[in-house]
Order: C-alpha cells, then sequence, then structure tokens
C-alpha cells in the first residue's frame, strides 16, 4: 500500500467515524427517492454476482463523464467497490467484505487521462445540487506520473473525493464540478442515471 492509499484510508474511515454517511432504504421506499447504501449480507452477494457478469454492470455504471480527455473519474460505492473488484481479481481470492466495502464510503476517484494530448492535474471536485455548491467531506491529492499521447510523461495529480450517500439520492439531476489546474470541467448525472446506481 502507497502512502498516498495510507492517507486516503484513513481520511475516509475517520470522516465516516465523524459524520456518518449513510441512509438505509427502507422496505417500501420507493426507487425514486432511494439512494446508495450500506451493504447487507444479500446486497453483498448481489454485488459479488453483479461482478461475476463483468465490466458491464460493475464498472461502466459508475464512470463519470469522458471530460474532453482530461480526466478518468469514477464513483466508488460499497456495491461497486466489491463488484468491480470481483471483475478485476484474477487470482479467485474471496471478495471483500460487507463491512469493508462500506468502512470506504462513497466518493470519487479521479485520475488524469492517460494517452491524453491534455491530461488535467485534478485540484477539487464539488457537487452542484438544487442549486448548492456541496464540496467533499475529505478530500486527499497527490501527485502521479502519466503519459501523454505523444509518449512523454508529465507529472500530475490523482484524488478521492468523499461525499455522503444521500448526495447522490435521485430526486433531482446533480451535477460533479472537476476543478484542475487549467480548467474546470462539469459532468451531470441525471436522476434516470442516479437511480441505477447501487
Amino acid at each position: 500500500m502507497t502512502g498516498f492509499d495510507r492517507t486516503r484510508r484513513r481520511v475516509v474511515l475517520l470522516t465516516i467515524a465523524v459524520t456518518g454517511l449513510y441512509h438505509v432504504r427502507t422496505e417500501g421506499q420507493s426507487p425514486e427517492t432511494a439512494i446508495i447504501q450500506r451493504l447487507t449480507a444479500e446486497t453483498h452477494e448481489e454485488a459479488v454476482a453483479c461482478g461475476r457478469r463483468g465490466p458491464d454492470c460493475s464498472v461502466k455504471p459508475y464512470q463519470l463523464c469522458p471530460s474532453d480527455g482530461r480526466y478518468a473519474a469514477r464513483l466508488a460505492t460499497p456495491f461497486s467497490r466489491v463488484a468491480s473488484a470481483v471483475t478485476e481479481t484474477k487470482s479467485g481470492r474471496r471478495p471483500m467484505t460487507p463491512g469493508d466495502a462500506t468502512r470506504w464510503g462513497v466518493g470519487i476517484y479521479v485520475y488524469p487521462a492517460e494517452n491524453s494530448a491534455k491530461p488535467e492535474a485534478i485540484q477539487r471536485v464539488e457537487i452542484r445540487r438544487d442549486g448548492q455548491a456541496i464540496p467533499p467531506t475529505t478530500s486527499t491529492v497527490g501527485p502521479l506520473t502519466v503519459k501523454k499521447s505523444d509518449g512523454s510523461t508529465t507529472q500530475s495529480t490523482r484524488g478521492f473525493f468523499a461525499f455522503p450517500a444521500d448526495v447522490f439520492a435521485p430526486t433531482t439531476d446533480v451535477t460533479i464540478v472537476f476543478v484542475g489546474s487549467g480548467s474546470e470541467t462539469r459532468c451531470l448525472l441525471e436522476t434516470a442515471r442516479l437511480r441505477l446506481l447501487r
């Protein structure tokens, strides 16, 4: 585990302990108000099954808008964390437990786009919802070397930005704003897309 990963893990665990990032959907709650939730034994098995079906289930629904070749970004939830780990694991290891997946919380990983002529170094991320700007509860940004489309390399940054799960409730559209070293890029997540997230 790198220093960046250790720091990110400490920050995310502290955030979850202090703020509580989840609201659990109750029986009978409508899908229109459903939000990302903690994993149970049942939803953990569903995440494992999703991971076995491959990237169309476990990875692609959580990838965020391409941003003119500047960033590669994805939303991480307890469900997607287990599902993508199952898809990516070649060793047959046991999948992450519900508790481990939940402890990491909900957040957005942002990397500079590889093999791009203009990869961007992320500085911060915020979410705009109902006319309000919502900052992350924690953010961790660290250095990263990235390969450009001409074969050269450049120094950039990557980051993890944690948010409360209810920020992604599918009751209104959400705009994710990426602020980098050179520009601001926006990514719209409409309510129909938010309803598919677990």
